[in-house]
């Protein structure tokens, strides 16, 4: 496959689940609604990319293997009492997007994310430093951007377990897997600028357009655009930089720390 032929599957795939995010809103029912069911939908296509590359691009490592379980359980530790079927449903697409990820980088190593920058100890907490910078940061400013719906300041050992899910599952299963995506059908090599806008584009904004479904509901598409546009800048592409630039965890920590301090401010959500 060339990367030109490759650039073009990328799109016709944004293509296609964009397509399918606006049939959405021709269905009807509340359970799940438009929202849970652009979620659905997104994760439904983090598992099909995962199967896809790991087809392609094989099994990663033993210890590979090992790590993108204990994430999986990290996941499922979220819903316990919550919901069983989020609760497979999102471990089990965590495990497949994990060790698709990793195994494309195994195979791409020039264009791979480093899951943890390991080179020594200074590097590790710089990483860890870094990311609850960027969470303290951009969790005041979503508070900022809440202020309607802020209660009474709590904190509970369960927020900081249900934040694992948007942690890991969001960062891993609507994030990296489309960076290895675009990875893979570019044989690798992200050089030119339309390489790179893809790849970015990738990381960002499917993963912003499904938390704006009730914008573009109540305000029509105006303000579902100017939704997207804001949260793919706002906070989708700070994650993505901390990801290409410094690793998957530090963008993991910095996320999940911006929803623990929304969760001690609102609650959790419905």
């Amino acid at each position: 496959m060339t990367p030109k032929s490759g650039l073009a599957k990328v799109w016709f795939m944004f293509t296609a689940f964009l397509l399918l995010f606006i049939l959405n809103f021709t269905l009807t029912g509340d359970n799940p609604g438009p929202t849970g069911r652009a979620w659905l939908l997104l994760s439904l296509c983090s598992l099909l990319i995962s199967i896809v590359l790991l087809v392609k691009n094989k099994l990663p490592s033993k210890r590979q293997i090992l790590l993108s379980v204990l994430l999986a359980a990290a996941v499922a530790l979220t819903y316990i009492n919550l919901s069983l079927f989020s609760m497979i449903e999102n471990s089990i697409i965590t495990l497949f997007a994990s060790m698709a990820a990793l195994s494309t980088f195994n195979k791409y190593s020039a264009g791979k994310l480093v899951f943890l920058n390991t080179k020594n100890s200074r590097t590790v907490a710089v990483s860890l430093l870094i990311g609850v910078a960027a969470g303290l940061l951009l969790g005041i400013f979503n508070l900022m951007l809440m202020s309607n719906e802020i209660g009474e300041f709590s904190m509970k050992l369960q927020y900081f377990r249900v934040a694992l899910s948007p942690a890991i599952f969001e960062e891993v299963a609507l994030r990296t897997v489309f960076y290895a995506l675009c990875l893979t059908m570019l044989n690798g090599r992200i050089e030119t600028r339309a390489q790179r806008f893809t790849a970015w584009f990738m990381m960002i904004v499917p993963h912003a357009l499904i938390h704006t479904p009730d914008s573009f509901i109540d305000g029509g598409i105006i303000l579902g655009i100017v939704a997207t546009l804001l949260l793919s800048l706002l906070f989708g592409l700070p994650f993505a930089i901390l990801q290409r630039k410094r690793d998957i965890t530090s963008a993991m920590l910095g996320h999940g720390i911006v929803d623990i301090i929304r969760f001690c401010f609102t609650g959790l959500p419905m």
